[in-house]
């Protein structure tokens, strides 16, 4: 299942682009995810616990990133399984970056693969809840470089 969506971080380009240096603060903006273990400078393993209907998951992940284009694009893919439920998820997420005014334009392209208990829920319902997380992480992401700005001031 994919969804695409636009989003707008109000931070310049330089700023948001640094984060790809910075995965556990970017780690850290993503709605669920704990017990981070950064496994290389461009991968880390963690768990990310969400209630998707009436069932909650912890997905045990591994994340790379795995193609960059400095200033333009970042790419991550992700894979991983809840074993309580059966269930695992593969994950490609692409994000283009390009200047907006004094903020900068996301674009997001995610295409997610659930298969396992956690699948009879429909694509519906886990696309929802996969754009739900990464347009979370996004607006945290947002917060995160005000603070840092602020900070610096």
């Amino acid at each position: 299942m994919e969804f695409r969506r636009t989003a707008r971080i109000n931070a310049p380009l330089a700023d948001v682009w640094a984060l790809t240096d910075d995965l556990p603060a970017v780690a850290a903006c993503i709605p669920g995810l704990h017990d981070l273990d950064m496994t290389g400078q461009r991968s880390f393993d963690c768990v990310v616990s969400q209630r998707v209907g009436s069932v909650k998951s912890n997905f045990k992940l591994r994340a790379v990133m795995a193609d960059t284009e400095p200033l333009k694009r970042a790419t991550i893919e992700c894979a991983g399984r809840d074993p309580a439920l059966g269930s695992n998820v593969k994950a490609n997420l692409r994000f283009e970056l390009a200047e907006s005014g004094d903020g900068t334009e996301v674009d997001i392209a995610a295409d997610f693969q659930v298969t396992g208990r956690i699948a009879t829920f429909g694509h519906r319902i886990i696309a929802a809840k996969a754009e739900q997380v990464v347009m979370g992480a996004l607006r945290n992401v947002d917060k995160l470089l005000a603070e840092r700005r602020a900070s610096t001031s």
